[in-house]
Formats: structure tokens, sequence, C-alpha cells
């Protein structure tokens, strides 16, 4: 679809916006960035030495998608754990500044909110620290109770995001009991998928991989465009899941269907930052389905959003005129 029809579908659509209501569930992550230039490498190894300017904590895994979807004009309810340690307090003040955000906080004592440190040189990234644990699992009780709440949710809610950073909390039985919950309701249903084992999603509407995921769950690096269009149809076909949206960098997207392969190229004019354009992708997807745009459309759609987003420094977000304009 050319660019003046679709500026013309959005602006029919502005109205609609703020009366969607999307469900997004998953792992929740601090984001922490450290900006400072480096004028010198240091005495005591061959390292740069970053001098500090500025910091600042965002949003993260999910709360970004949800953060996308509120910035966008959308309502938007957000179920992830929370704990009592210092990062997850700063990410329920960082949810209380989003307006359009409802946080379903499902409270645990012994989780920690994983951290990602990132230290940025103008807009060169030096190095990522990861603060987590790497063993956490939540257990059947708990999850017992969670499916109460999700339940209830997933009835309420247009569409459902499950935003899986592989952080304990999704795992592939809790996922089976949301689809199955959605199927139920009737409710279309999109997962940003971590796991090797594309099973763990089976039924899931629409699955948004980058490529090197689904190089992981091919188990090699699939060769070229046709190898990788195969084993996303097989997956497809084998996995019960309807649509697959691969982003692929600087490559752009590929939407692909069990007898259908759509390409599209990457728009970005500048690329500063690619931090967080997958919760974009999902987040911008998410919406345009709820207002009853069709995946084609929508993920050229989603295309242009994550052109905007990497051209923006930090784990952005974008207002809905902006995908107008």
């Amino acid at each position: 679809m050319s660019n003046r029809l679709i500026n013309n579908l959005l602006k029919a659509h502005k109205d609609k916006v703020s009366k969607c209501n999307i469900l997004c569930i998953g792992d929740i992550i601090l984001d922490h960035y450290i900006y400072g230039r480096v004028d010198r490498m240091s005495p005591e190894a061959p390292i740069p030495i970053l001098l500090f300017e500025q910091e600042n904590f965002q949003l993260g895994g999910v709360g970004n998608v949800a953060r996308n979807l509120s910035n966008l004009g959308a309502k938007c309810s957000l179920v992830t754990l929370s704990g009592n340690d210092i990062s997850s307090k700063k990410i329920n003040k960082l949810i209380l500044e989003e307006k359009n955000i409802k946080q379903l906080k499902v409270k645990l004592i012994d989780f920690e909110t994983p951290i990602k440190t990132r230290y940025i040189n103008n807009f060169d990234h030096l190095v990522r620290v990861d603060k987590e644990n790497t063993h956490f699992k939540i257990s059947n009780k708990f999850k017992k109770n969670l499916l109460i709440l999700l339940d209830s949710e997933i009835k309420k809610s247009d569409l459902v995001i499950l935003s899986d950073y592989n952080k304990g909390f999704l795992d592939k039985d809790l996922i089976q009991k949301v689809v199955k919950a959605a199927k139920k309701y009737k409710k279309t249903i999109i997962a940003d998928p971590k796991k090797n084992d594309l099973n763990a999603y089976a039924g899931v509407d629409i699955i948004t991989p980058n490529q090197m995921e689904i190089f992981d769950a091919a188990g090699k690096n699939l060769k070229n465009e046709k190898e990788i269009i195969t084993f996303c149809k097989e997956a497809i076909i084998k996995h019960n899941i309807k649509e697959i949206l691969l982003t692929r960098s600087e490559k752009g997207m590929l939407l692909i269907g069990r007898d259908y392969s759509i390409k599209f190229k990457a728009n970005a004019k500048k690329v500063y930052d690619v931090t967080g354009a997958g919760d974009t992708v999902i987040g911008t997807l998410a919406l345009m389905k709820t207002l009853g745009i069709n995946t084609t459309i929508s993920s050229q759609i989603s295309n242009y959003a994550a052109g905007i987003i990497i051209g923006k420094r930090g784990t952005a977000t974008l207002k809905y005129n902006e995908l107008i304009s």
C-alpha cells in the first residue's frame, strides 16, 4: 500500500485508538543508561575510560511494549512480576508516569527485576552489564493463582501480547494456558518469542522473532531468504501458528504465512540505536490489528514505526502522529 493510502488509513482510525485495550503479559526489565564521553584509554588495561555525564532509567522488556502502546494512545493492562528490590520500585515508579498503563503487578517476595546497564559514548555502545537471577522460575502453586487473574484480564481485553524475554516468568506451560484462554474468548494473541523451541508458542496467531531467533530455533544459520521462508512455513504448519513477522534489521521484515511471504524493505534514514525496536514492532502491530487492519498493512506500518525508533537514542517510543506524518 502506498504511503498516501496508509496516511489516510491512520488518520481514519485515529479517534478509535484511545478505545483499544491491549493486555501485555511478560518479563519486565529495568533499562539503565549511562552516557558519557571517551577522551583517553586506561593506563591499567587496553580499555577506554568513559567520563560520566548523565544516566537515566527506562521501562524495558514487556514494560517497553506497554509504554509504546501508551504513547501511541492505546490503553494497556500490564501483567508482570514485582518484588521488594530497588529495581522493582524504580519500575513501579516509571509505570505510574504512563497515564495509559494499568499495572497489575504480581508480587513475589524473592523476585528481583532484571537490570540491563548500557554504557554509551555518544551513540556508541561500549558494553552492556546484565544483573539477573538466571535460575528464577515461578512455582506451580503461584501459576495457578496467576491464571485466575489472567483469565479475567484476557476476557476484558481486545488483544493479548506475550512478551517473552526468557527471564523465568513465561514458561511453556503458562504460555499454553494463556493461549487456551485467548482462544476461549476469541482474542487474537501475538508473541515475541525468545525460546528456541517454537512449540512453546503453538496456537499463537502471530510471532515476531528476529532473524537470529529463527536461526536459534532452526539450530543453524539458514543460508538465504529461501531457506528462512521454508523453515518458517514448516514451523507455522508444525506449531499451528498463523503468521510469522520476521524482523531482519537493515534487511527489513518478512511476513510469512502458510502459502505466502511478503518482504518489507527497511526504511530508516539514520540508525542510532536498535534497542527496543522489537518492542515497537509488536506494540504497533498489536494496535493496528486491534483497529481491524489486516496483518500485511499492519506489518508495513510496524516497519515504518521501527524505522522511526532506531533513529532515536535509548529505549524510545513514538506518538501516533509520528506514524501519520
